[in-house]
């Protein structure tokens, strides 16, 4: 069955919003216009699981392999939070550029 096509004009996007679009989509070897239309049919896919799946039927096989991982909670939380400190030295030197 062939599928209809549309085509949405978006405007005040700003230069570095654009510039990162074209590099996402270069990086994954689609032009700027298949990668948008990647990212919507992304969202839409995501929003509709949300609207049938409960957070437990969401995260349960990412938490059925933390337990046979055998890591423990506080291994976890120490995994955590040396994340999130790199993670805010890397755009505290960011700002500074």
């Amino acid at each position: 069955m062939a599928s209809a096509s549309s085509t949405i004009h978006v405007s005040g996007l700003g230069r570095r919003t654009i510039a990162t679009l074209k590099s996402q989509a270069k990086a994954k070897g689609l032009s700027v216009e298949g990668y948008v239309k990647e990212l919507i049919e992304s969202e839409m896919s995501v929003s509709e699981m949300a609207r049938r799946k409960t957070i437990d039927d969401v995260f349960a096989s990412a938490q059925k392999r933390f337990r046979e991982s055998g890591m423990t909670d506080d291994e976890l939380d120490r995994l955590v939070d040396t994340a999130r400190t790199d993670h805010h030295k890397q755009v505290v030197e960011r700002k500074k550029r």
